[in-house]
């Protein structure tokens, strides 16, 4: 019998599940130019096709973008100057990322979708309830405050209410997709998929790990065979939330 992995273990997929299925890269406007950009999600997504051994078993996958400019708003600088700023870093992401896709025939281009953060939060029924919830969540168990507090401290970042709020919503939205709440575009998919993995280069946050521990909301979404998963594309590792010690893991 084949062991399974302890609690703080985890490895890269082997394959892909064979049915229809979505990959989601988050991209962060402080990232789109450095280790999320065009070039590099390019070569992460190849992980998955051809560098990590084939973890496409049949061609039956999507990737969606989801921009995180609207999340970003959540600052003190003026918007016009943010909104400009934004608007001509994803339009450069976008058409440097379809370059790199025709030079590769093999790829699909309706394979590929790029949505915005406002798109995302009107595909989800009550999000603004959620996060309603979630914020008075924040406010009252001290358990949970630490291990946003813990976030912002890995990211070098002042715990103000713009940051909390930042943390909340960026968890809630990595929930929701996994639990089945968020539909996002994908012409190729078309709706049809049975599985979903966001996928981001770095550790997930403690905030999202404790929301899906906590079971917060309740929602289940068996269906997804990475409804409680999160995918590094640095360290190129499968994060099961179920097998996550928040006490003890390290995230680097």
């Amino acid at each position: 019998m084949k062991k399974q992995p302890g609690n703080n273990q985890f490895f890269d997929i082997n394959k892909l599940p064979p049915q229809p299925g979505l990959l989601v890269f988050p991209i962060s406007m402080s990232n789109i130019s450095t280790k999320q950009s065009a070039k590099q999600c390019f070569a992460q997504m190849e992980h998955f096709s051809h560098g990590g051994g084939g973890k496409v078993q049949k061609p039956h996958v999507g990737l969606t973008f989801v921009y995180a400019d609207f999340l970003y708003f959540l600052s003190d600088k003026p918007a016009a100057g943010l909104r400009n700023s934004y608007l001509q870093g994803m339009v450069n992401h976008k058409n440097e990322f379809m370059k790199l896709v025709k030079k590769n025939p093999w790829y699909i281009e309706h394979a590929f979708a790029f949505i915005t953060w406002s798109t995302v939060l009107i595909q989800a029924n009550d999000f603004v309830t959620y996060l309603s919830r979630l914020k008075q969540r924040a406010k009252e168990d001290k358990e949970f405050t630490k291990a946003i507090k813990e976030d912002a401290d890995r990211a070098g970042r002042e715990l103000d209410d713009n940051q909390i709020n930042f943390f909340l919503e960026e968890a809630l939205f990595m929930y929701l997709l996994g639990k089945g709440k968020i539909k996002l575009p994908n012409e190729f998919v078309n709706g049809k998929e049975q599985w979903v993995l966001t996928c981001y280069p770095g550790p997930p946050l403690k905030t999202e790990i404790y929301i899906y521990q906590k079971g917060i909301f309740g929602l289940k979404n068996p269906g997804n065979a990475y409804e409680n998963s999160y995918y590094d594309l640095n360290r190129k590792l499968l994060y099961d939330f179920n097998r996550i010690d928040l006490k003890t893991i390290q995230l680097q």
